[in-house]
């Protein structure tokens, strides 16, 4: 794996979650890579994405198996056949037209093109597609074709998944040059997915660890409309890594936006996907859709109560994107705050007066909030510089008019007071 720190260049965001780092993702023109985003740093990991075909997850009750389909590959489930013919030599002729062709699942990571649409764990029936969970063994039984990144056609199986190694075979159309491999989950632990390279007939660790990622940014194949008609097409967009959550907030000021709550989060793994932008036929050029913000949190289940409940862990970051162009993302992330269901704002309880000035004038901030104590002030610019800093002691009804600005440029500052978990902000502007 190649790593690429982002060149960060601080721009104002929202002072709801302090500042803003703009962040640029370039995945190339030709979609050719992944690119891994650890929100934390934010630290970029591009990897090659045009190396493998199929992904196994590597969870313990896991049995997802997945095709590149953003790189050319395609399944077809042989419906007319099973495992047990696979020694025969497959007669394609008018067939794909009557055989199923399958997709990967945009929801959820455990259904991949050979799971046929079901998690065999989620729904408690074993069903696997592929294969059939017996006491502790999934045993294959379906057949498939498949087209590999280079245009050549197979023909495969899944054999079994038992002991944490999936085994599978697969071989031209007319029997000749058939393969038998496995694939071991304990040599990618940490990791949500392995990688298997058919036409070199060998595994494939691309993927950084699940806890250092939030998002994928890469092409895949996503159910789409496009003129009346429904169809799959290959995307470029985002996906998030498993137990990462996005909370959507549409027709918000993406300054002063307000925390979602907890139900605004969804599971969905495509939750920001593609559809944050549009292609204008005009300019043949893509636009981004305004007043839309993205909220990215980790949730875990926590026993409570003797009960498995989803909680949220760790921080929350607020993403604003600002452009596509060719394979390049850029994006606004908002330095993060404390998780949903622990950070408290009301900024209706603070006020900068007036909120216009000109130089030299001394600001006047009234704080009418709750809290009291010890607090800390600061006053940012429009670039994220911190131009002024201070404690305060708050108490209820408090003004706070000793902050000159005569040495402040013309332009928007952000006052922001911070008392724990509560957070109050506003804006001004000197001429």
């Amino acid at each position: 794996m190649n790593k690429l720190i982002t060149l960060l260049v601080f721009t104002l965001l929202a002072t709801n979650l302090s500042f803003a780092k703009e962040v640029k993702v370039d995945i190339d023109a030709k979609r050719t890579e992944s690119a891994y985003i650890n929100l934390a740093s934010p630290e970029v990991v591009l990897v090659d994405n045009t190396n493998w075909d199929l992904s196994f997850m590597t969870g313990v009750v896991d049995g997802s198996v997945r095709i590149n389909d953003g790189q050319g590959v395609r399944l077809w489930h042989v419906t007319d056949g099973s495992i047990a013919d696979f020694d025969a030599p497959l007669d394609t002729n008018g067939k794909f037209e009557t055989w199923t062709e399958l997709l990967n699942s945009t929801d959820v990571w455990q259904i991949g093109a050979f799971n046929l649409g079901t998690d065999g764990f989620e729904t408690g029936t074993g069903d696997y597609g592929w294969g059939q969970y017996a006491q502790t063994v999934i045993t294959g039984s379906e057949l498939f074709v498949i087209k590999l990144r280079n245009g050549e056609y197979k023909k495969i199986a899944i054999d079994e998944l038992s002991a944490g190694t999936f085994y599978f075979f697969y071989s031209d159309l007319d029997n000749e040059n058939q393969e038998s491999k496995e694939f071991v989950k304990s040599h990618f632990s940490g990791k949500l997915n392995g990688y298997f390279d058919l036409q070199k007939g060998e595994s494939l660790d691309r993927e950084p660890a699940m806890d250092q990622w939030y998002l994928e940014f890469s092409k895949y194949v996503q159910i789409v409309e496009g003129q009346g008609v429904t169809q799959p097409y290959p995307v470029v967009g985002v996906r998030t890594n498993r137990g990462v959550k996005v909370a959507q907030l549409d027709d918000v000021d993406v300054i002063d936006t307000p925390l979602p709550n907890k139900e605004d989060f969804s599971s969905i793994i495509t939750e920001i996907g593609h559809d944050w932008k549009e292609l204008n036929f005009s300019t043949f050029e893509y636009e981004v859709i305004e007043n839309r913000v993205y909220f990215v949190q980790r949730f875990e289940l926590q026993n409570q109560n003797g009960e498995p409940v989803e909680v949220p862990v760790g921080e929350l970051y607020k993403l604003v994107f600002t452009g596509f162009e060719g394979g390049t993302f850029t994006y606004e992330l908002a330095d993060p705050t404390l998780s949903v269901n622990q950070t408290s704002y009301d900024n209706s309880k603070f006020a900068v007066y007036p909120n216009v000035i000109s130089k030299n004038e001394t600001v006047n901030l009234v704080y009418a909030g709750s809290e009291v104590g010890q607090a800390s002030l600061s006053i940012y610019s429009s670039t994220g510089a911190t131009v002024h800093t201070q404690d305060v002691n708050l108490t209820q009804n408090i003004q706070i008019s000793n902050i000159n600005t005569a040495d402040f440029n013309s332009g928007v500052y952000f006052v922001r007071i911070q008392k724990g978990n509560s957070i109050y902000t506003q804006k001004f502007v000197v001429r």
